[in-house]
């Protein structure tokens, strides 16, 4: 399995982190180039169509257009699967041996998804495969966050494909069910998860150095007052509850994915 890092150019003390990270787990790596989104502010015009949410910045054209080349570059792989990196990540326990091997992914699987974003999703409550003292399942909902996953020859070819003309964030579009790619892939959850990024739990002491280029382009969700504020803290544990119970009625498990 080869191992690609997505990587800006300018941004090389990302790169030192991720190669040192990489020598303790002595594992080799390729660098992929990513695309800079400060050379793209004039794509946001040629899409055609409305994202999901909210129309793409630069910075998120960039991001995709740069998974975009770890797919091509998987596709013509000799290996069957290959993982592919944000430098931004953090490793849990036991990742070498997790991405040194390939025998533990499931035959089918066309994406495995290696991190978490410590987000409530649906997974399946059976494991398809084990990664060691991990659980493989079947991931079933929204579960965002392109930061470290693997994917198969073929699933790299059906992502190419779907791809051609994209108006979502390359997350959305790989990990939610209401994206053209969801039907057509078969993707599953290390669970523990052996990765989380960055902002996710913010532990690294250069936070500046790792934050996020992409928080600016994103839309932010205005904070609920008042009775709207009531009423969404009075719900909230009522539809967590009601998708506990859908979920395991479903043979599924609804919640965090844990980091470990």
């Amino acid at each position: 399995m080869k191992i690609f890092v997505i990587n800006l150019d300018r941004a090389p003390q990302r790169l030192d982190r991720m190669a040192s990270l990489f020598g303790e787990l002595q594992l080799d790596f390729t660098r992929v180039p990513a695309i800079d989104g400060r050379d793209l502010a004039d794509r946001q015009a040629s899409h055609s169509r409305k994202g999901m949410y909210y129309d793409l910045g630069s910075g998120e054209i960039g991001c995709f257009l740069s998974h975009i080349e770890c797919w091509q570059a998987a596709e013509k792989e000799e290996a069957e699967y290959n993982a592919i990196f944000e430098d931004d990540v953090h490793f849990g326990a036991g990742a070498r041996e997790l991405l040194a091997d390939t025998s533990w992914i499931p035959v089918d699987a066309d994406v495995v998804k290696l991190e978490t974003t410590l987000v409530r999703t649906l997974v399946d409550r059976g494991s398809t495969a084990r990664a060691g003292d991990r659980s493989v399942r079947r991931l079933r909902d929204t579960h965002p966050g392109t930061g470290a996953y693997i994917v198969s020859r073929k699933g790299a070819r059906k992502l190419l494909e779907l791809s051609t003309d994209f108006a979502d964030p390359v997350d959305q579009f790989m990990f939610n069910p209401v994206s053209v790619a969801w039907n057509a892939l078969t993707i599953y959850q290390v669970d523990p998860a052996i990765c989380v990024q960055e902002v996710v739990v913010g532990k690294d002491d250069s936070v500046d150095a790792l934050a996020s280029g992409l928080k600016h382009e994103r839309p932010v969700q205005e904070k609920a007052h008042g009775t709207e504020k009531l009423m969404k803290e009075i719900a909230r544990p009522l539809g967590r509850l009601a998708a506990s119970v859908g979920a395991s009625l479903r043979g599924q498990r609804w919640g965090k994915v844990r980091f470990r």
